[in-house]
């Protein structure tokens, strides 16, 4: 059976592959097949090569976010669900990308229900074959808001951006005073969703991960947001050059704001060298400290 939904998704048969429309889903794909309950267990199937999030955000109402990426050569679909949901969704792959060639890739726009609830969800992508054996899953940390980062109703007290100038890839790191680093590796503080539980009234996140494995996105920026009243003490801000991306040099900056006020600011230039060693947690360089009192 699950063999014979995956060809009829693969398709392009989403309506005959289920009556289930999902319709009480907090996270839905637009033209996508809808299985209701957990994806399988079993993750001996083809693996996910990339997955490309314009932001980590999400909110109530939120529609047609994109999601991307690329699978291993034998995929023919890829899965995607959100932690606590009631399902999750097949997309048939596509044609190979320009920044990934040879492996085939897909492309979805998700929609989030209106009574989604602030929290961190997990976004779980899986790849899929013709015999629908299903590969290891990656996942990806989403931070559900109240309402769109520009409404009232999201104060953002403080704010840690970096900006630069050519199609990098380059990485903000921000370590708060309790020593929890926000980064694309880790990108909220907040605590993962579970329902019935409260709302954190204070909480950092990582709005972007622009340019990410030099899929160029064009927006050449990054910011680390709180919101509610941020920890009180000293923060450090790192920024890790993951690749120049063809590019001979970049030149950055990082600006420190609170209610709108700004509270630092610093200038730098990221070289080849800077592209070396290993870019996960603790990466990167130091651009600026600051206090919060």
């Amino acid at each position: 059976m699950r063999a014979a939904l995956i060809a009829l998704a693969v398709a392009g048969c989403t309506e005959g592959a289920t009556a289930d429309l999902g319709l009480d889903s907090q996270m839905r794909i637009a033209g996508a097949a809808f299985v209701r309950g957990p994806t399988p267990s079993d993750s001996d199937g083809p693996a996910v090569a990339s997955v490309r999030l314009k932001t980590n955000t999400i909110w109530p109402g939120y529609a047609n976010k994109p999601i991307g990426g690329a699978l291993d050569p034998t995929a023919t679909a890829a899965t995607l669900a959100m932690s606590g949901d009631v399902g999750y969704w097949i997309v048939p792959a596509g044609p190979a990308d320009f920044s990934t060639p040879t492996l085939p890739s897909f492309q979805a726009a998700a929609s989030f229900a209106r009574t989604l609830l602030p929290g961190a969800y997990t976004l779980e992508t899986r790849a899929v074959d013709a015999a629908g054996r299903f590969g290891p899953p990656d996942r990806q940390i989403l931070t559900g808001l109240a309402a769109p980062p520009s409404s009232a109703g999201v104060p953002s007290e403080l704010v840690v951006m970096l900006t630069w100038d050519t199609e990098a890839d380059i990485d903000l790191h921000v370590v708060d005073p309790l020593g929890r680093e926000i980064y694309h590796g880790d990108t909220t503080t907040l605590d993962t969703f579970t329902p019935g539980g409260g709302a954190q009234s204070s909480f950092g996140f990582l709005d972007a991960d622009s340019n990410a494995n030099c899929n160029i996105d064009g927006l050449r920026q990054e910011s680390v947001i709180w919101v509610g009243t941020p920890p009180v003490g000293r923060y450090l801000v790192r920024v890790d050059t993951a690749s120049l991306c063809g590019q001979p040099i970049a030149r950055f900056s990082v600006r420190v704001s609170r209610d709108n006020a700004p509270v630092a600011v610093a200038n730098g230039v990221s070289l080849d060298t800077d592209t070396w060693g290993p870019h996960d947690r603790g990466a990167g360089i130091l651009a600026l400290s600051f206090d919060v009192p």
